[in-house]
C-alpha cells in the first residue's frame, strides 16, 4: 500500500511538472511570437513535454527506490542489532543461571552457553549501519566484562573435579572441552581491537587536577612513580595542565 501510494506521487508530480512545463513554454512563445499559431506551437511542444515529464517520473522513481532500499537496509540492521544484544543477555543468564556463582558444572549448561556466543559473532555479522556497529561494540565490551568477572570470581572453584564431573577424561559428564575454549576466549580483550585507553594521557589529566585534593591515596600511589611524578608536577608548573 506504502509502496503504491508512493507511485501515485510520482506519477501525479511528474504530469503536474510536465504540464506546467508545456504552460511555461506556450506564456513564452505567445510572449515572444504572438503571431504565431498556438495549436502548432501546442502540437509541437507535445513529445517535448512527454519526455520531460518521463525523465521526471524516473528521477523521482529512481531516487524513491534508493531511498526506500536504504531505509530497509537500515532497519535490518537494526533487527540484527536488537538480536544480537538479546543473545548476549540470554547467553549470561543461562550460564549464571540468573546470578548463581559459581556457574553449575553441567555440560549442557556450558554447551549452550557457548553455543549462544557462537551464535552472536554470526549474527553481528549482519549488521550494516555503522552507527549500530558502535552501539554494539559497547554492549559486547559489557557482556564481555561481565564473563570474566564471573570466570575469574571462580577460579578456585574451577577444579579438575568442577570440569571432570565424570571422574574420568572421557565420561559423557564432563565439561565439553570446545565450550570452555568458547567462553573463556569471549572473556578476553581482543588483542586485534585498538584500546582507546592508548590515546588517553594521564599525565596531562592528572596535572589538570582530574583527581580532588582529598583523594590522599591516589596522590600517595602515583608518587611512587618517581619520574612519571616529576613529569606532572613539571607539567603542572608549566600550565600544560590547565
Amino acid at each position: 500500500m506504502f509502496k503504491d501510494s508512493v507511485r501515485i506521487q510520482i506519477a501525479a508530480t511528474a504530469f503536474l511538472m510536465g504540464a506546467l512545463f508545456v504552460t511555461s513554454c506556450l506564456i513564452f512563445m505567445h510572449i515572444w511570437r504572438p503571431d504565431m499559431d498556438l495549436l502548432k506551437v501546442i502540437q509541437s511542444m507535445g513529445s517535448l513535454a512527454i519526455f520531460a515529464s518521463a525523465l521526471i517520473a524516473f528521477n523521482l522513481y529512481r531516487n524513491t527506490l534508493e531511498r526506500n532500499a536504504h531505509e530497509d537496509k537500515y532497519a535490518q540492521s537494526e533487527k540484527f542489532l536488537s538480536e544480537s544484544i538479546k543473545t548476549l543477555e540470554r547467553a549470561y543468564e543461562i550460564f549464571t543461571s540468573n546470578g548463581s556463582s559459581p556457574p553449575e558444572n553441567c555440560r549442557l549448561l556450558w554447551l549452550t552457553t557457548a553455543r549462544m556466543l557462537i551464535r552472536y559473532e554470526t549474527i553481528k555479522e549482519n549488521i550494516t549501519a555503522d552507527p549500530h556497529k558502535d552501539i554494539l561494540e559497547e554492549y559486547e565490551e559489557y557482556w564481555r566484562f561481565r564473563f570474566y568477572q564471573i570466570l575469574d570470581a571462580n577460579k578456585e572453584n574451577m577444579t579438575l573435579e568442577y570440569f571432570m564431573k565424570g571422574g574420568e577424561p572421557y565420561s559423557g559428564n564432563n565439561v565439553a572441552r570446545n565450550s570452555i575454549a568458547v567462553i573463556f576466549a569471549f572473556s578476553r580483550w581482543k588483542e586485534s581491537k585498538e584500546d582507546p585507553m592508548r590515546s588517553v594521557d594521564d599525565k596531562a589529566l592528572f596535572a589538570a587536577g582530574s583527581v580532588p585534593i582529598d583523594f590522599l591515596g591516589v596522590e600517595s600511589y602515583i608518587s611512587q612513580y618517581q619520574k612519571y611524578w616529576e613529569d606532572i608536577q613539571g607539567m603542572k608548573n608549566a600550565g600544560e595542565g590547565e
